[in-house]
């Protein structure tokens, strides 16, 4: 294989590990939001609990304060009724007693179904609350395997970048411009392998002299359909018969 080949064909890998760790690194917004999720929908349950028991404790509250005022009502109303001195009187006075009562215990009926409610309310708001723990703590395990992850594709890409500028130091300039060129077109494809005579990067099959040309090695040769630079793979020796 030309040497210059081969020094394009470790570069392209060299490229594509970087690739490879950019595109993770660029993905780790979208993963701390994908870990973050959970939280946010626990606490938008835990949330949504305690408003609604919150806004039940001030209906209860003031169920309360229409009761006791009710319940003035009534005591006043049946002082009234002593103090009655015709038929007229004490039928309006009983007729708002009548009243005063039915709408007394209309409210202790609200009242009381929103007690149950909020019994039933107080395991849901303590299990949200448990589910909301579980998920920070998860979160938080997650988020600080995230950063390590993360940490370390920094340094490790760094390290590829020092030896990507590195081996391009050392590629003949023709080679590495006939690189650069094909690689625009084919990002970190630009180095294919020969079967055969046939070109792994477009499957198009080469003619006899050009795919001969690429397994003597003896300089770069491009596919005649694609332009990648090709490069064979020479057959392992047989190891002589015992």
């Amino acid at each position: 294989m030309h040497p210059s080949l081969e020094q394009l064909r470790q570069l392209q890998d060299l490229e594509r590990q970087a690739a490879a760790l950019r595109a993770d690194l660029d993905a780790v917004d979208q993963r701390r939001r994908e870990i973050e999720a959970p939280v946010a929908e626990a606490q938008a349950r835990l949330d949504a609990l305690t408003h609604t028991v919150e806004d039940r404790q001030a209906q209860r509250r003031a169920g309360d304060r229409d009761v006791a005022a009710l319940h003035q009502r009534l005591a006043k109303f049946r002082q009234q009724l002593m103090a009655v001195t015709n038929n007229r009187e004490y039928e309006a006075v009983q007729h708002e007693i009548a009243t005063a009562e039915t709408q007394l215990k209309g409210r202790e009926d609200e009242t009381l179904s929103l007690l149950f409610e909020l019994d039933e309310l107080a395991p849901q708001t303590a299990e949200a609350q448990h589910t909301l723990d579980a998920q920070r703590d998860a979160a938080g395990v997650a988020l600080a395997g995230l950063a390590d992850q993360t940490q370390r594709q920094k340094l490790e890409l760094a390290a590829l970048e020092g030896s990507i500028g590195a081996l391009r130091a050392t590629i003949a300039a023709p080679a590495l411009a006939l690189y650069d060129r094909t690689n625009k077109r084919f990002p970190r494809y630009a180095v294919a392998e020969l079967k055969g005579e046939l070109c792994v990067g477009c499957n198009v099959k080469l003619r006899p002299m050009v795919a001969s040309a690429v397994r003597k090695g003896e300089q770069i040769v491009q596919c005649e359909n694609c332009t990648r630079l090709l490069y064979a793979v020479k057959p392992p020796v047989a190891a002589p018969a015992p």
